[in-house]
């Protein structure tokens, strides 16, 4: 309470006060807009769009029967389906061959690699003591060797192991092929130096494949 004998506030100055404190952020009441709502403004704009086509159908055919104009809307409506759907059937489609153009241009790539051509670079490796090189080289020769005597290429991205779970019943390919795998694991993943030793037994483990393939052509000699 005021001390005696002195003046009661100002009036008009309790107002202004109480003015600037409900103005403040505290007390603010009004509701505002959650973050993210620019996107439902943007497909209620989208929205928006495209019911124009439809509104000046409707007022354009103001006068027909209710009941026809409302099967033209629902045409327009089946209309715009068809046309969104093939669209997207289009895109879709030119995806897939896209993809399936670039696995025809990486089989071709492979099938125009020549498994001889390999091995007179596995040669020429081995010559110059590069025979981590070698033995990759080799084994990849091996590989396509075997690929063009199943006639069954294998999938692009097929890992080693797999390759060893596919010949896994046929133990002299199988085997063959585990030495090459364990050998690159080791020297060339593993960063273990590649001996000739190495690189001979690779030759032997080539060797293996090719008698393995029927007929036992394309034999590679040590």
């Amino acid at each position: 309470m005021p001390s005696a004998g002195s003046s009661p506030p100002n009036p008009e100055r309790i107002r202004t006060q109480a003015a600037e404190i409900l103005a403040r952020d505290d007390y603010d009441l009004t509701v505002r807009g959650h973050e993210g709502t620019w996107f439902v403004d943007l497909l209620m704009k989208l929205l928006e769009w495209l019911l124009i086509p439809f509104r000046w159908v409707f007022q354009m055919t103001e006068g027909l029967p209710e009941v026809f104009r409302w099967l033209i809307i629902l045409a327009m409506i089946v209309l715009l389906g068809l046309l969104v759907w093939h669209m997207l059937a289009s895109i879709i489609r030119a995806v897939r061959g896209e993809t399936g153009r670039l696995q025809a241009v990486k089989a071709a790539r492979r099938r125009a690699v020549d498994p001889e051509e390999l091995e007179q670079e596995a040669d020429a490796a081995g010559r110059q003591g590069d025979y981590v090189t070698a033995v990759r080289r080799l084994f990849r020769a091996a590989v396509l060797r075997l690929e063009r005597s199943d006639k069954r290429p294998l999938r692009p991205g097929t890992t080693n192991r797999a390759l060893l779970r596919r010949y896994g019943d046929r133990p002299t390919v199988g085997q063959a092929l585990g030495l090459f795998v364990e050998t690159i694991d080791r020297k060339w993943y593993g960063n273990e130096p590649c001996l000739e030793a190495d690189y001979a037994a690779c030759r032997l483990a080539h060797r293996d494949v090719c008698l393995g393939i029927e007929g036992g052509t394309h034999v590679q000699r040590p």
